[in-house]
């Protein structure tokens, strides 16, 4: 049975593995999974911690105990894997699950793990929240009125004192503004109450509209 498991997996374009349940051993992992892993064939045989010693004090070997001493199987997305590289340490990003494998009586032979590099989505989202966070701090300390709206819906992500004395003063927001600079990905101003509205499409690294950064300006 594990063998039909090893030919089935075997040239797959995910990274996949198999551990012996009682040892740990590394009865089989696809090249893909030998790449994530930053080590080369000859790993093949040898125990987890022997040839992924740096894991020894990070949650993994952990949870794959658990799941053998269970039955359950678990996974985990955009977790942070901590590999040594020929002396280096590297921060590798990963999607990736542990599935019991059953034979007699139910009991775990082994474990079936599935993974998947997903570095680039992961350093994309992490860059997006430290630019929020700083964008946040500039809406907050800005000398003018300003607001950011998240979404299609338009979702309030910051908005200062400013703006809000403009709105509790004019009592009206440009919806179809907003609507035209995030469908459209265009600036555009317009005149609401002798208050001057600058709309900005706010973007992400990919050059996609996520939002729209509000500027207002009253005229004396």
């Amino acid at each position: 049975m594990i063998k039909g498991y090893l030919n089935l997996f075997k040239d797959a374009p995910v990274a996949i593995a198999m551990l012996d349940a009682k040892t740990l051993r590394l009865d089989s992992a696809n090249s893909a999974m030998l790449q994530l892993l930053r080590r080369e064939k000859s790993v093949l045989g040898s125990r987890l911690l022997e040839f992924l010693p740096e894991i020894a004090e990070q949650p993994y070997p952990e949870q794959i105990y658990d799941v053998i001493r269970t039955g359950r199987p678990y996974s985990e997305t955009g977790a942070r894997f901590y590999s040594n590289n020929k002396g280096k340490m590297e921060t590798v990003f990963v999607d990736y699950s542990y599935t019991p494998i059953l034979g007699k009586n139910s009991k775990v032979i082994a474990v079936l793990v599935i993974a998947t590099d997903v570095g680039e989505r992961e350093i994309s989202r992490l860059y997006m929240e430290e630019s929020d966070r700083n964008l946040r701090a500039m809406v907050m300390s800005a000398p003018v009125a300003m607001a950011v709206f998240s979404g299609f819906d338009f979702q309030i992500q910051s908005v200062n004192d400013r703006m809000l004395n403009l709105w509790n003063n004019n009592g009206k927001l440009g919806l179809s503004a907003l609507e035209h600079v995030y469908h459209n990905g265009v600036s555009f101003t317009t005149e609401i109450n002798r208050v001057c509205y600058s709309y900005t499409p706010l973007r992400d690294v990919s050059g996609n509209t996520t939002g729209v950064i509000m500027v207002g300006n009253k005229k004396d």
